[in-house]
């Protein structure tokens, strides 16, 4: 016998392969598939600033390896049933090369789409390709096309190189000590790199954090509780972050900002109510606000461009879509708005109702405001709204009065009040009910499609006029101050509530973008502003930078800052992009198309059912990708 025979086991050629030795061979085919896409997705680098610091770029490396190996082991998990049903050597060799042209072609592909939009391959995007639109997509010369093609082919060629070496591979080594030595040390890397992010998530270190956009389909561990009652991480107490790279992958604001403060600066109010929808801004639901539009600017036609707290705030003092949100939160960036007020040394009084950590506003809109106030004492959504109303109160009799009356403080103001109540139905007990018969207690396992909505939506509107009534003596103090004559005051909601509208069985928010859950009532009140009704369609994108202009005195164009127009003087863009935590819709005069996590598309009518055959416009979808894409670097 050879030396070669006797440290290999030769197979006669006509056995047929075991089920073991193919599930062998899936696993290192797909294992050097990884190796394959990580040195293609390299490319990514070239989008994004390369990671310095120790443990950043620790972290970048085995983020790269754990998250690329996890994807290759997606791509043998597949070939798992189809080897055990049927255990034939071509059979399965086919169906793994397919897999893994899939899979490199796909990263290879989402390079260049992350090269020039800032995010990556989905639904979406293969619509518009299938659509005819790849030339418009891919700004490429028929050279690079060309190269493109012959990379294609070459790629089926080694992979059937590839299998081949694979299986000698397999064959020659029947010991599987190796496979598993690299299964626990890749198993390692990946437990590693998703608590390496958690920590740095719990402890706001965001040059580890912004790292994970640039990964295809990332979807990163986090346990802020977890390390908090360990003493690994800080609570959240309102103090400044902890550490705060100030490298950025946003282009936000695209240009320096050029600002002059007033001589006679406005002071500015926000007055928001969640899950406040269009249809209660009357003077049985909420007389105090309705007597105080009277004199006001009142738009008839505003949309929150979200059916969500998070991004509906976030497109309020943002004046960005919601689609932006992941990346402010990765690298703690602040609204401009706020970094504005900061500047122009106006006292802020921000008082929510429901937790500033819970979305992370504190680490997106607030994060430059120091011992920011993150909650508000009491143990339901009415009790909270009490306590905002008389520490907002407080916070007024210490401003100067109008008229230049003295007080304790000279400095303008910004304030900004949250209620929560609508959003729970709540309100207190012995509250008298302007709306009846209005249910007790919300049973939301008996909503269905059948269900009548009457009592249920009367109860909301309960919920909106006690909150009305807390607002009131708000409205009074500024009257009372004279605050009024200097003084922006906003009323509007984050987002809507639906009620079964369309009979579609939808009730609450965050489950369509229909104008039930989207259009919100907006009350500006503006001194020297005559009141008057406001139909062209406006939305949330709109309100701050208009304000930045207006009253801070910022000189940029609205476009440096922000994908809103004037409020008063702009005219309504082709289309609304709204969006959600995943999703985002794309608002026209007669459809509605909706893009959801994974880049499905469907296509509405203004009653939320599908139009039939109806396709996405590559143009309109186009510039939709090129607003999601504007504020990052490129």
């Amino acid at each position: 016998m050879s030396a070669y025979e006797k440290t290999h086991i030769i197979r006669p050629p006509e056995q047929r392969p075991s089920r073991g030795e193919l599930l062998r061979w899936s696993g290192w085919f797909f294992l050097a598939n990884s190796a394959i896409a990580l040195l293609i997705a390299l490319r990514y680098l070239s989008a994004v600033q390369f990671p310095t610091g120790e443990y950043t770029t620790i972290f970048s490396i085995l983020a790269f390896i754990g998250h690329f190996a996890s994807m290759g082991f997606i791509g043998a998990a597949l070939l798992f049933l189809p080897i055990v049903l049927f255990p034939r050597k071509p059979f399965v060799f086919t169906l793994g090369i397919l897999l893994a042209l899939a899979f490199i072609v796909g990263i290879t592909v989402d390079t260049f789409i992350f090269s020039q939009y800032r995010f990556h391959f989905n639904g979406m995007v293969m619509n518009l390709l299938l659509g005819g639109a790849a030339e418009e997509i891919f700004t490429f010369s028929a050279f690079l096309w060309s190269m493109l093609g012959l990379f294609v082919v070459v790629l089926i060629g080694f992979q059937f190189w590839l299998s081949r070496r694979v299986w000698s591979f397999v064959i020659a080594t029947p010991n599987r000590s190796v496979g598993y030595l690299v299964g626990l040390l890749l198993f390692a890397i990946f437990f590693a790199e998703n608590f390496f992010y958690a920590w740095a998530d719990a402890n706001t270190y965001t040059p580890i954090t912004k790292q994970i956009r640039f990964l295809p389909a990332y979807k990163p561990l986090t346990a802020d509780r977890w390390f908090i009652k360990r003493g690994w991480a800080d609570p959240k107490t309102g103090v400044q972050l902890a550490h705060i790279d100030t490298s950025s992958a946003l282009d936000y604001p695209k240009s320096p900002m050029q600002c002059n403060a007033k001589k006679a600066p406005l002071n500015i109010v926000y007055i928001v109510i969640d899950s406040w929808r269009f249809d209660t801004l009357t003077a049985k639901a909420t007389p105090s606000i309705y007597a105080f539009s009277n004199d006001a600017l009142i738009f008839n036609n505003h949309f929150s461009a979200a059916n969500s707290t998070r991004t509906g705030i976030f497109s309020l003092f943002y004046g960005l879509p919601g689609t932006y949100w992941h990346a402010m939160l990765a690298e703690r960036r602040g609204a401009a708005f706020i970094e504005q007020l900061i500047k122009q040394r106006y006292e802020l009084g921000i008082f929510a109702s429901a937790k500033l950590f819970s979305p992370e506003f504190d680490r997106t809109i607030f994060s430059q405001i120091k011992n920011l106030r993150l909650q508000s004492e009491g143990s339901s959504p009415r009790t909270r709204d009490q306590n905002i109303r008389d520490e907002f109160l407080a916070f007024l009799d210490k401003q100067k009065n109008g008229q230049g009356s003295a007080s304790m403080n000279s400095a303008p103001f910004f304030g900004f009040l949250f209620f929560d109540s609508p959003h729970g139905y709540d309100f207190p007990s012995d509250y008298p009910l302007a709306f009846e018969p209005s249910l007790k207690a919300v049973n939301y396992v008996a909503l269905n499609n059948d269900y009548d909505r009457t009592p249920l939506f009367n109860r909301y509107q309960n919920s909106v006029h006690f909150v009305d009534s807390l607002i009131a003596p708000v409205l009074e103090k500024l009257k009372t101050k004279n605050l009024l004559d200097n003084t922006v005051v906003v009323i509007t909601g984050d987002h809507g509530q639906e009620f079964n509208d369309n009979k579609l069985n939808y009730w609450g928010h965050n489950s369509n973008f229909s104008p039930w859950q989207t259009r919100v009532p907006l009350v500006v009140h503006w001194p020297g502003k005559k009141g008057q009704q406001i139909h062209q369609q406006t939305s949330h994108f709109d309100i701050t930078p208009t304000l930045m202009q207006d009253v801070l005195g910022c000189n940029n164009d609205l476009q440096d800052y922000s994908s809103g127009k004037h409020l008063l003087t702009g005219k309504p863009g082709a289309y609304l992009l709204l969006s959600n935590y995943n999703q985002f819709a794309v608002m026209e005069k007669d459809r509605l198309t909706v893009v959801d996590e994974f880049g499905n598309v469907d296509i509405l009518d203004n009653h939320y059912r599908n139009i039939p055959g109806a396709k996405p416009a590559s143009t309109r979808m186009l510039s939709v990708m090129d607003e999601m894409s504007r504020f990052y670097r490129k």
